[in-house]
């Protein structure tokens, strides 16, 4: 074998030598739409969807500064990350379906390395990072020693390695994954590592069980939750940490195993991101608002806010709209309660295209509802904005 320069500058031997040339010349990447192997696996199941999504999620909060958006099933990878000033982040997962503390799977490993360098030739090495996400505690095959030492995974939050921060029996590895996979691709497709980036790779441990029993399942998508409001210094009950975890369960992991979701594409914003958590934060309107509420219509404003919540929200133009309102109509940057409530009054009549509804009645006191919980809201609202670069 002959020595060629690698990604750090210094030598590396090449395990393809011979054929690197032809491979170059004549292979082109392997399409996206030819798996790596037939998917008889997690991957194919409505189990690894909702992995994936999870990870999509969790990883979007942990990159929200700059994120654009992450995309589930995109183009190149199973998960992208797409930010404003920066080349996108391609996450490829591997998950499990046995006890995630045992399991062991070094073919995971192998199978993420194939997709990783293919996607790294796809994209001419026009990447930030290259992840490798999997579900269960040693996906490295560590010794009990090291992986004692070194990989200590928790079930409410992601553990996130570098490549160069490895022990040099994890590199070994990942060395000889990356060698595996590279004979896989030879066989058809383009195998070379001239555009893997061995200092843009990562390895992910997001503990995740199978078992749709287990109350701790999404325990890792709460912790990492928690977190990202903990860091905006938002002191929130616990219950408002749990409702948005659900909220994100029951909107993009519930149906799952349907028809639509079976198409496996998800494209979320950050907008729409971070619009869904603040409407499960800014939960609650003025008590004396429901004494002015015509008896008998409390239970379909119930039911008009969750379709406005499960229609419109993702239209985050309805909530600059009501704050701007108040902010012509205020002539104060800190309005009263009372100058609050006349604005309501008066003016939420001009929201109606907003807001439609073959019941006027309870278009009219729906629409005032929803008003008085953004703007009771909005100094949440702007923390947010500001903390996630909105």
């Amino acid at each position: 074998m002959s020595k060629k320069k690698d990604v750090f500058g210094a030598n590396q031997l090449s395990l393809f030598e011979e054929d690197q040339g032809n491979i170059k010349n004549k292979k082109e990447p392997r399409p996206k739409n030819i798996p790596v192997t037939k998917k008889t696996d997690a991957s194919a199941s409505a189990f690894g969807w909702r992995f994936q999504v999870v990870v999509g999620i969790i990883l979007s909060l942990r990159n929200i500064q700059e994120l654009e958006s992450v995309e589930i099933e995109g183009d190149t990878e199973d998960i992208e990350l797409r930010f404003h000033d920066k080349d996108p982040e391609y996450i490829q997962f591997k998950a499990v379906q046995r006890n995630p503390v045992d399991a062991r799977d070094n073919e995971k490993a192998t199978l993420a390395m194939n997709t990783l360098i293919n996607t790294s030739n796809i994209t001419t090495g026009k990447y930030s990072k290259l992840v490798y996400v999997a579900n269960f505690r040693n996906p490295l095959d560590l010794s009990d020693p090291i992986l004692k030492a070194s990989w200590l995974p928790r079930m409410d939050e992601p553990f996130v390695r570098s490549y160069l921060s490895l022990p040099d029996e994890a590199k070994r590895f990942i060395q000889s994954r990356i060698a595996l996979a590279q004979g896989q691709l030879a066989k058809k497709y383009m195998s070379t590592t001239d555009y893997f980036d061995l200092a843009k790779l990562y390895i992910v441990t997001i503990m995740f069980e199978s078992n749709d029993q287990d109350e701790q399942k999404y325990s890792s998508l709460e912790g990492t939750i928690d977190n990202f409001l903990g860091g905006l210094k938002l002191n929130l009950k616990r219950s408002k940490v749990h409702n948005i975890k659900n909220m994100f369960v029951n909107k993009y992991l519930a149906d799952a195993g349907s028809k639509e979701s079976s198409k496996k594409h998800e494209k979320i914003t950050k907008e729409i991101l971070v619009w869904r958590m603040i409407f499960e934060i800014i939960d609650e309107v003025p008590n004396d608002f429901y004494d002015d509420v015509p008896a008998g219509i409390s239970d379909q404003l119930d039911i008009y806010e969750d379709d406005f919540i499960s229609q419109q929200i993702e239209d985050i133009d309805i909530i600059n709209k009501v704050i701007s309102g108040l902010d012509k109509y205020a002539k104060s940057p800190t309005p009263s309660n009372k100058v609050i409530k006349e604005f309501v009054e008066d003016k939420w009549a001009n929201y109606k295209e907003v807001f439609p509804d073959d019941n006027e009645l309870i278009q009219e006191y729906g629409i005032k509802m929803i008003i008085l919980r953004i703007l009771s809201g909005q100094i949440i609202i702007k923390r947010i904005k500001n903390g996630v670069n909105l």
